[in-house]
This record gives C-alpha cells, structure tokens and sequence, in this order.
C-alpha cells in the first residue's frame, strides 16, 4: 500500500512526466481518484505512461482539462478532432477534449500483487460503455475473468 498522504500534486509532477515521454522514456505515476475503479485502483496499482503517438478509442490517457485538472481516463469516441473521455468506473461522457490536451498514453497498468496487464488485455467495467455494447463487453468482461484467473477453455 503507497502512503498517500504526502504525495506532491500533479502540477509540480508533470514537467518530469513531459521530459520522460519526450525523450522516447517512461513514466510510472501512481493516480488517485475511484475514476478508473476496478482497472485502477488508487494507492495500489499504477500506469506506465509512454508519448502518445495517435490516440484511438479505448485508449487510458492522462489529459488536462481547460480547468487546469489532470485526469486519467478512457477514450470512448474519437469524431472530428473531439475526443469524449469517461472513467470506467462512471457513467457520464465528458466530451469536447482537443488532441492538444491529450499528454500521454497509459502503455501498462501494474497491479499491486504484480500482474502487469497490457493496455490491451485490461479490464473495463463497462458502465461508461453505450448500452448497445452491453452484451458484447458481458462476453469479454467473461473471457477476461477467465484469462486473468488462469482458466482453461
């Protein structure tokens, strides 16, 4: 468990963020928040953050929002240079982004017993999702379930 209580603020982080992605590196931020719940739990798993080449639908990204907040969620649609964002762990679409705002990808979340899920084998609750995918995540919430446990066929 990370001790949260003396963390510095996503402000003072994110120039050493920037300079890491930049030159090709990495960066492992721990985030906070119960936005991305149960792919990311805060004060126990973190993401990997690398340069963000293209975004595409699905993608984990941090973005800063016109506010000033860095937020860490999902892609959900990408139309006519506007990205709509949603945190897997939230039902309302945030929608408006600008790719300019978008300031890296989420390449792997660790989590804290150590399994490191690829940012394509990740889990989504699904409750961000449309209802008309509903099913289909249902079958891939299972298949996933069963991969992570270990299952067999």
């Amino acid at each position: 468990m990370i001790n949260l209580s003396n963390r510095p603020k996503m402000e003072e982080v994110y120039p050493f963020i920037e300079a890491s992605i930049k030159e090709g590196g990495q960066f492992v931020l721990y985030p906070r928040g119960t936005s991305m719940n149960p792919t990311i739990y805060e004060g126990k798993d973190c993401v990997v953050l690398t340069e963000l080449k293209e975004p595409k639908q699905y993608d984990i990204v941090l973005y800063k929002r016109l506010s000033g907040q860095f937020v860490l969620h999902r892609i959900m649609k990408v139309k006519n240079g506007n990205y709509t964002m949603c945190g897997d762990n939230q039902y309302i679409f945030e929608k408006g982004i600008k790719r300019d705002q978008i300031l890296a990808v989420v390449e792997e979340i660790r989590k804290d017993d150590g399994r490191i899920f690829d940012k394509n084998k990740i889990y989504a609750d699904g409750k961000c999702f449309h209802s008309s995918f509903k099913k289909k995540l249902q079958r891939i919430r299972h298949y996933l379930r069963r991969i992570i446990k270990g299952e067999k066929n």
